[in-house]
């Protein structure tokens, strides 16, 4: 994370796993309380704590929610080594789930 503003802060992508929505370097601003009332929806993307590396944080796309009320995130780049996702560290409670992604740079 880069900058702190209050609700919202901005994020430096780090690697290809979101490409072709998002690429290494881009900057992108988070809406740290977007999930303050309710819970993440399939199809956004979203700043997570990595579930096994709580010093690590991961931008990713909910690509559903479990009975358990887990999101399940993936990286958007279709080849699964470009990505380390749920598949790898399986469903995230949204507790780990900092905010959404609500704008993507435009370069």
């Amino acid at each position: 994370m880069s900058e702190d503003s209050g609700d919202t802060c901005l994020v430096r992508i780090n690697g290809d796993s979101m490409w072709p929505t998002l690429r290494d370097g881009d900057e992108v601003e988070c809406d740290l309380g977007a999930y303050e009332k309710a819970p993440p929806k399939v199809g956004e993307i979203v700043l997570s704590i990595h579930p096994l590396k709580s010093s690590v944080r991961v931008v990713k796309r909910v690509t559903r929610m479990n009975e358990k009320g887990q999101a399940i995130l993936e990286g958007d780049n279709p080849d699964p080594l470009a990505t380390t996702d749920s598949h790898a560290f399986g469903p995230v409670s949204i507790h780990l789930i900092l905010g959404r992604i609500v704008t993507l740079d435009e370069e």
